[in-house]
């Protein structure tokens, strides 16, 4: 129905009309212009931006994979919640939605998942979410906060107030810490605040909940239990099967 060609501000002369009128477009244009700046913000991997349900597959190589059917389930449920919660604002109040813990062995698309229910509730919602990778360079940037010649000296508390309040997080590789005591604390604040707030929070992680149940005096794993839907990924390494596909 776009009849401005896309040409901003979206304006059109219709017959009848003193003035220009907005194109129908308009709406729809603004809302890809906020999904995009939210998305660019987001701290999520290039590699793993704009990627949706479809992008998700239930097999490979003629055969099904074991439980992407179920993990896309859960996925999909959470993205039609928020996204009736913003359709009928006015609906009697339903519990919160739980998040996901995603946890099994390298490789099996928990990271992929995650950034796709990122990438469907920011879509969705026109709401923002945040992206962090334990294993990168989420405690050395804490770190630089406390130094005097940092340019972002100071910033922690703005940092963690950050993705405490943020509508959705995903914390990737959690367990890959070095659970000193600083790092330990960073995280519990964390999790203890998104977990006050009924924030929702996706966590993927190589380790078992056995693994992380002595953690801080095993508080945050209680959260975690009551916050997240717990999910043993069972999936192959997809990379195993792009090795095989080109050896020779």
């Amino acid at each position: 129905h776009c009849r401005c060609g896309g040409k901003s501000p979206h304006l059109v002369f219709e017959p009848g009309h003193d003035e220009p009128v907005w194109c129908p477009c308009r709406p729809y244009r603004l809302k890809i212009q906020q999904v995009n700046k939210l998305i660019a913000h987001s701290g999520m991997p290039e590699r793993f931006r704009y990627k949706f349900l479809e992008d998700f597959y239930e097999a490979y190589d003629g055969q099904p994979i074991p439980g992407s059917r179920q993990l896309k389930s859960f996925v999909n449920a959470l993205i039609e919640r928020y996204t009736n919660e913003k359709a009928n604002p006015e609906a009697p109040q339903q519990p919160p939605s739980k998040g996901l813990f995603l946890w099994g062995h390298p490789g099996n698309g928990k990271t992929l998942i995650s950034c796709i229910a990122l990438n469907c509730l920011m879509f969705h919602t026109v709401r923002a979410g945040r992206f962090i990778g334990i294993s990168r360079n989420f405690f050395q940037t804490l770190r630089h906060t406390f130094d005097d010649n940092s340019p972002i000296h100071g910033q922690a508390v703005p940092i963690m107030e950050t993705l405490s309040t943020v509508p959705f997080l995903v914390i990737d590789d959690f367990g890959v810490q070095r659970n000193s005591e600083f790092e330990v604390e960073m995280l519990y604040n964390l999790i203890d605040a998104r977990y006050a707030d009924y924030r929702l929070t996706v966590v993927t992680t190589n380790q078992s909940p056995e693994d992380i149940k002595d953690l801080a005096q095993g508080r945050i794993y209680s959260r975690f239990l009551e916050m997240c839907h717990i999910v043993h990924v069972q999936a192959p390494d997809y990379r195993e099967y792009a090795k095989k596909e080109y050896e020779i």
